[in-house]
């Protein structure tokens, strides 16, 4: 009996092994659909993901961690892009009551911590001390019940810049788009290729164009910028509220020779973010070249009285627009107050010509002698000099001031000669470009031509004076290639009473 029962045991248990098996139903976590909005990770995305998983809070607790993790990233992702990020820090750190279990307090002291724009900057190696502190911080985010793509994030945005734990240069093969996208724009140069692949998996991560438009910057100068631009004005047009978007954009158009467009980036910088230097310092150059010297000045006068970083350059500029308009006393306090923070040719001769216009022709010659021997390419540096003996009647040096200052206007030429040939063969510009670019080169070489002659003509008059025919003859023959000078030295051989050529 006991084999019979043991039998129909059996039989029960293949029966039911062998009955019809019933689907398993998966379902699906509540927030999923919002946890891979946040994977993909662009500004919008995160935007979205946040709406959804603050509609999901009142039956789902555990959304409220979701909504501080999403509050953080947005916070990060608008100090990467300069934009301000006061709003998404309050919601975040008026949720950290209600995550007990949670190092929210940490996390929001570091995000506090983070620089705008500081992504791909390299930092000075922390002390001892800060570097056990960044281990502290990376261990608390790592064991916190954060999820994997947050955890990873925020451990990025903590080592960028710095030495770390783990490179953030190392890029593992399940990178989701925002973790790929923070280990791309952390290295410097800014990796391409990865933030290329995370634009074309995204098609909405925008502010990815940013980033390739800065690293599309390290070749403006063998390119038209075009590439740069495309991708700064796409970005722009998402985030027109981002200083360092519209300061970039500033940048290109002043690196390619557009100041009006420069000054009106460089203008959005400043509405957006007063205290931005560069911008500022940016637009009183334009505004400089446009001619706008009381505007210029102005921008200057801001750099100066907070104590900019960049102010011997305000310095600079205030004192060479004071000069353009007539106000040589201040332009020449500036000036000094520029030599003393920074001390290099450019400032040095324009001290000289400040010094020259107010008489200081001792002054102006050791300023001037000094750019001079720094630099033989600052032409007005020797052209000045040449004034400046002229003007004590010293014939000889200023002679040889204004036979250095042709020689120097000649290098010039030369160059410009140069880079419009190699211009007008590039295959890798726009025609509006390699046309704007040639007609620079031309009016440059059309310039620096006519001060080359103008150099020549009063070499020869003052060696003349000076006594040496054989050096004034040379410079007269010099000259007389520019039509526009041979009517005056002709009239200058027959003074000299030197014989025909």
């Amino acid at each position: 009996m006991r084999g019979a029962g043991f039998l129909l045991v059996l039989a029960s248990v293949a029966l039911v092994g062998c009955g019809p098996k019933k689907a398993v139903v998966v379902t699906p976590e509540p927030t999923a659909a919002a946890d891979e909005l946040v994977r993909q990770g662009c500004y919008d995305c995160l935007l979205e993901a946040r709406a959804a998983y603050e509609r999901l809070t009142p039956r789902f607790p555990n959304a409220s961690l979701k909504v501080f993790e999403t509050d953080v990233l947005l916070v990060v992702r608008e100090k990467e892009l300069a934009l301000d990020s006061s709003a998404h820090l309050a919601d975040a750190s008026s949720l950290v009551r209600k995550l007990p279990d949670a190092p929210a307090e940490l996390v929001l002291s570091i995000v506090r911590g983070l620089p705008p724009d500081s992504t791909a900057r390299r930092l000075l190696p922390p002390t001892r001390e800060a570097r056990e502190q960044l281990d502290v911080s990376i261990m608390s985010i790592e064991t916190g019940p954060f999820s994997r793509v947050f955890k990873d994030y925020m451990k990025l945005s903590l080592q960028c810049g710095r030495l770390a734990v783990d490179s953030p240069g190392a890029t593992a093969a399940n990178d989701a788009p925002l973790v790929a996208y923070r280990r791309a724009i952390c290295e410097n140069p800014i990796r391409v290729e990865p933030l290329r692949a995370v634009r074309t998996s995204v098609p909405r991560f925008v502010e990815a164009s940013f980033f390739l438009g800065r690293a599309a910057m390290a070749s403006l100068f063998r390119s038209d910028g075009t590439q740069a631009r495309d991708f700064f004005e796409e970005a722009y047009a998402r985030f027109s509220d981002s200083s360092a978007i519209a300061f970039d954009l500033g940048t290109l158009y002043q690196a390619t020779n557009e100041c009006r467009r420069a000054e009106t980036y460089f203008s959005r910088t400043v509405e957006l973010s007063p205290s931005h230097e560069e911008g500022r310092l940016g637009r009183a150059i334009c505004r400089t070249y446009l001619s706008k010297n009381d505007e210029a000045i102005a921008d200057a006068t801001v750099l100066i009285d907070a104590g900019a970083s960049n102010r011997s350059e305000a310095y600079y500029w205030r004192a060479w627009n004071r000069r353009r308009i007539g106000q040589l006393d201040t332009a020449r306090s500036d000036i000094d107050s520029a030599r003393a923070l920074r001390y290099n040719a450019r400032i040095l001769t324009l001290a000289g010509m400040i010094e020259y216009d107010q008489h200081d022709f001792n002054a102006a010659r050791k300023d001037l002698v000094q750019a001079q021997g720094i630099d033989n390419r600052e032409c007005e540096a020797p052209w000045y000099l040449g004034l400046t003996e002229f003007s004590v009647e010293s014939w000889g040096p200023s002679a040889k001031g204004f036979a250095a200052a042709a020689d120097c206007y000649d290098l010039l030429v030369k160059d410009s000669e140069t880079r419009r040939d190699e211009m007008a063969t590039r295959q890798d510009v726009t025609e509006e470009f390699r046309a704007r670019q040639i007609a620079g080169f031309d009016a440059a070489i059309k310039e620096d031509s006519v001060q080359k002659s103008a150099a020549d003509l009063n070499a020869a008059i003052n060696y003349g004076r000076a006594g040496d025919l054989p050096s004034a003859t040379v410079y007269m023959k010099r000259a007389a290639v520019d039509p526009q000078r041979r009517l005056a030295v002709e009239d200058l051989r027959q003074v000299l009473g030197v014989p025909r050529w």
